[in-house]
């Protein structure tokens, strides 16, 4: 078993609360972010109120995430910075919100960018 199979299995076995603080942690580290992406742009998952794209601190996590529903998408590395100073101001425009590691159940916390924008300041 690899050392990253290890990390995404210890990974998903944490509360969504516990996920999406450990994204904020690595943000904060300058680490990138990963979302699924075709040649149309970035998986957009509609909630019908909420329009939401999702995050992982992986690749592995992101791709495998979108292989059950979503083929042919693939990673997008995102840098910390890009998605602190481009991609948040642009979802606040565009009024996206932000699934932060959704599990295999797609269970994850969900938050405005403003909050999620906000969340990286503390």
């Amino acid at each position: 078993m690899s050392n990253t199979l290890a990390i995404d299995d210890s990974f998903y076995r944490l509360t969504s609360s516990e996920r999406y603080d450990q994204v904020l942690q690595l943000i904060k580290k300058s680490q990138s972010i990963w979302a699924l992406a075709d040649a149309e742009g970035c998986l957009i998952i509609d909630l019908g109120t909420d329009k939401v794209l999702p995050i992982w601190p992986t690749e592995a996590l992101a791709s495998g995430w979108g292989e059950k529903d979503h083929e042919g998408f693939k990673g997008l590395e995102i840098s910390a910075t890009d998605w602190s100073k481009k991609w948040l101001p642009g979802m606040q425009n565009d009024k996206f919100s932000v699934g932060v590691a959704p599990n295999l159940a797609g269970e994850c916390i969900v938050s405005s960018a403003e909050e999620h924008a906000a969340d990286l300041q503390k």
